[in-house]
Formats: structure tokens, sequence, C-alpha cells
């Protein structure tokens, strides 16, 4: 019997361990003459530009193909790249493909953001209608969005019941392991694509030394964290001067490196920290390994929240009554804010972080999205797409949860009571000012508490600074943002 030629559609998954799509493919050709694997990757500018993707994640992705080109050679398949000019043509460019290579169906990984979604759509019935076979598969999150529900079977809205459900659903299933390496497949006659180094529309400023390319990189880093940074994680994680944190959301957002991954990893430090554990090692035992896998669990719940409201998808917010608040329009401040010249330190660090390394420390993405929202009350849209255009890991779920959750019109309990006082953030997360006098060289000779509000220097030594007064005042502005919310009620 003849084995199926597959076509697996390469995406955000770029990575040959624990990659669904590809593991099954490799499975169903069974590696006989004859049938064989190929591979494809289809470069999009209309849906990369419709999507905001930022330079220093295309970037990235080229860098990240160079290498699954290689992996993928050692396994005798051969990687295409094709170009679509945007997404409406990729099941036509698809199916062209396939006939062309003999291909009898194609594989893919699902991608859950709408849009996505009704391209996968109609990729499927594009292949469909041209009487070939097209499979798509669970690989992004560990669990299916729809699978974890309340006991009214809805979509969570909340996080801390969402991950215990998460829990309990790992520990009666057994959790849902990492796949391995498939296996070499027959060799087909058929060559690679060279990989471009760039794409127009896209010239990258960030380093690619910041965020070297690839499978490998993203292991090597998972690795070195594991073994080293995780059990502090819980206490370093706030400090965005010290590398307490994984940074490995860009590899997770182009898919060099899966949750499942990850989280086996942490189970395997914690354990290893712990080989007495009795218990579900996904939420006890050492408080660093927890609290990272609660984290990835946060981009899964996220994943999930955009699957069940799909209109946090088209711009609008996950709390209808907050789409009522009239955001202010200022170009002044929103130019300010972007530059890193708001007056604030901790915010402008933080904006200047973003600007040299398509990156940003989580806890002072906080920050700069509730002054954003909460101090300047400017439109989160605006700051989202902001972000999407600039972060190396862009990731349209956890961009727009993280962005709702500063505003207040996402997914919370009591929303409009969290208001962050800047300055006091600053001082407790970066209470030496390191971090700022990092990204803000004018004011590395400010000494003392007022690295956090050069504002309070006296007149001389602050007239002696190339640095912006506060743009608002915060305990007026704080007044009125939460006017704002209490007239929703």
């Amino acid at each position: 019997m003849t084995s199926p030629r597959p076509l697996v559609w390469f995406r955000s998954d770029l990575r040959v361990r624990d990659n669904t799509a590809l593991f099954n493919a490799c499975r169903r050709s069974g590696g006989r003459a004859g049938a064989g694997v190929v591979a494809v990757f289809v470069i999009s500018p209309g849906e990369w530009h419709a999507h905001d993707y930022a330079p220093a994640r295309v970037d990235l992705i080229l860098r990240s193909l160079a290498e699954l080109s290689a992996k993928l050679a050692e396994l005798n398949i051969p990687l295409l790249i094709e170009t679509a000019a945007d997404a409406d043509r990729i099941p036509a460019t698809l199916v062209l493909l396939a006939k062309k290579h003999q291909c009898a169906e194609i594989h893919f990984n699902k991608e859950h953001e709408l849009n996505e979604s009704r391209r996968d759509e109609a990729v499927i019935a594009a292949f469909q209608k041209a009487r070939l076979q097209a499979f798509s598969h669970t690989d992004q999150v560990c669990f299916e969005p729809g699978t974890i529900r309340t006991g009214e079977g809805r979509f969570f809205t909340i996080y801390s019941p969402f991950k215990r459900a998460c829990f309990k659903q790992w520990e009666s299933i057994g959790g849902t392991p990492a796949l391995a390496s498939p296996s070499a497949q027959a060799p087909l006659s058929i060559a690679s694509s060279p990989v471009p180094k760039s794409v127009a529309g896209w010239k990258s400023t960030v380093s690619a030394e910041r965020w070297p390319g690839g499978e490998s990189a993203a292991l090597k880093r998972l690795k070195s964290f594991s073994r080293q940074g995780i059990i502090e994680y819980k206490d370093r994680r706030d400090t965005p001067s010290v590398d307490g944190t994984s940074q490995l959301s860009p590899y997770l957002t182009v898919g060099c490196i899966s949750h499942r991954q990850c989280i086996e990893a942490a189970i395997e430090a914690n354990l290893a920290a712990n080989p007495k554990l009795k218990g579900n090692p996904l939420e006890l035992g050492s408080p660093g390994p927890v609290h990272w896998i609660s984290e990835v669990l946060w981009r899964e719940f996220y994943i999930h929240v955009m699957v069940g409201f799909p209109r946090v998808c088209m711009h609008r917010a996950f709390q209808p009554a907050t789409e009522a608040i009239r955001w202010n329009e200022n170009p002044k401040h929103f130019e300010a804010w972007k530059a890193g010249r708001t007056g604030v330190p901790i915010v402008d660090a933080g904006m200047r972080q973003l600007l040299r390394d398509g990156w940003m420390h989580n806890r002072v993405r906080m920050i700069v999205a509730m002054y954003f929202t909460k101090d300047l009350f400017l439109d989160w849209r605006t700051g989202e797409k902001w972000f999407m255009q600039n972060l190396v890991d862009g990731f349209l779920a956890s961009n727009n949860g993280g962005w709702q959750w500063s505003a207040s019109t996402g997914t919370d309990a009591a929303p409009y009571f969290r208001i962050f006082n800047t300055y006091n953030q600053s001082e407790k997360f970066d209470s030496d000012g390191t971090y700022i006098r990092e990204f803000i060289p004018e004011l590395r000779d400010v000494e003392g508490p007022a690295i956090h509000d050069p504002s309070q220097l006296p007149g001389l030594l602050r007239t002696r600074l190339d640095y912006p007064d506060p743009l608002v005042d915060r305990v007026k502005a704080r007044i009125r943002a939460i006017d704002a919310f209490k007239q929703l009620r």
C-alpha cells in the first residue's frame, strides 16, 4: 500500500522537536521510499502588515527558518519558501504546491487568532475542493481551547480557577508530554529553497546577537534557565535590572519551543530540588518552578480567552461596558511616550528598552501600560498596537490580554481600583535605579531617591538635566481615571 506524501505547513512552530503536525505527518508517511515529507513556509507581507509584525520578530523568524531548514534536511525533508501577497492567497498557493510535489495531504498546527482561524478554514476548504486531505493539530497550547471550562460549561474569565482546572486536567490525563523528534524520511529529489535574509518592509534595528535564532538557541536558553535561574525565579522575576526571567517569550512566539517543553523542564527542576515531593509538581514544591509554570499558563489562559471571546481579536474590549469610555486624544503625549520622554524615569526606561531590544521586562510592561491608560488616559488599543509593531515577542493573545488588564477593560474581578503609582513601583522594583540608569544616560549622575522622580530635585540641579518634566499630575490623573470607570457602574 502506498503511503501518502504529506505537506507540512510551518507557521509559528519553527522547531523539529515536539511539533505535532510534523510528528504526525512523518508517521503518516512512514518513511517509505516514494512517500517522504515536504515542508513549506509562506511569507505573506500583507498578512504580516495587517497583524503588525515587528521588524525584530520578522528577523527572528527568518534566522530561525534558516536553522529549521538545516534540521529538516537532516531528516531528508526539504523546506520550501513560498510567498503569498496576503492571507487570502495562501490557500491557492498551498494547493498548487501540494499538486506540484504530489502531496496528498497537508498538516499544520492550529493558530487560534480569529483571522488566522478563518485563513486555516479556507485552507482546509481549498484542499477538500481539490480532493486532498487536510489535518489541523493542537500544538500551540497544552489544552485545546474549549476543553477547559467552568462547571456551567463556559470559558473561564478569571485566571486562578482556570489554572486550577488545568492542573486537574493535567493530573487526570497524566500530563501532556512533549513529542520526540521524528525519524528520518525517505530522501526526495526536491531541493530546499534558500531562506531570505530579509523581507522588504521589515528592517530590524535590534541586534541579532540579542536574540539568537532557532530551536537550538531556545533549548539552550530553557536548559540554562531551568538549571540555574528557575529556583530563584519568584524572588527575582520583578526586578528589571537583574537577569531573573527566562526571556523565552520570543521563542514561544515564533515556535522555536513549546509550552509543553517549558512545563516539562520546570517539573524536572522542581523534582530535582524536591526529590521526596509528594503531590502535583505543577503546584507543590519550590516556589520558583511553580510560579514559572503559572506564568506559562497565563499565556495559555489568554489564548483560551481569545477563542472564547473573539471580540478581543477585533479591537474590542473584553468588558463591553468599558467601550463607552472616551479616552484622551493627545498626539504629543503619545509621541513622548513612544520616545521614552514622559518625565517618568521607570516608564521612559521601559520604552527605550523596547526600542533597543525589541523586548521589555514584564513588570515594566505593566507599569508602562498602566501609565499609558490611567495617567495619560490614552486608548489602550493605540498602545497595544505600538507594542505589537516593536516587540520581538509580539503575540496577540498575551499582548492584548496584558494591555486590557492594565486598562481595566479585560479579565478582572474588580478592575478600576487597580491603578499603579509609577513612582512607588519604581522605588519597589528598581530601588537603586540601576535599570533606569542603564536606559536613561541623562540620569546616570542622579543620586538617591531623586532617580525615581527628578522633578523633585532643587531648581539648579533640575535645570542641569536634559530630561523633561512629567507630562501630567499623577494625583489628578488618578482621580480622572477612577471617575471615568465609576460612571460605567
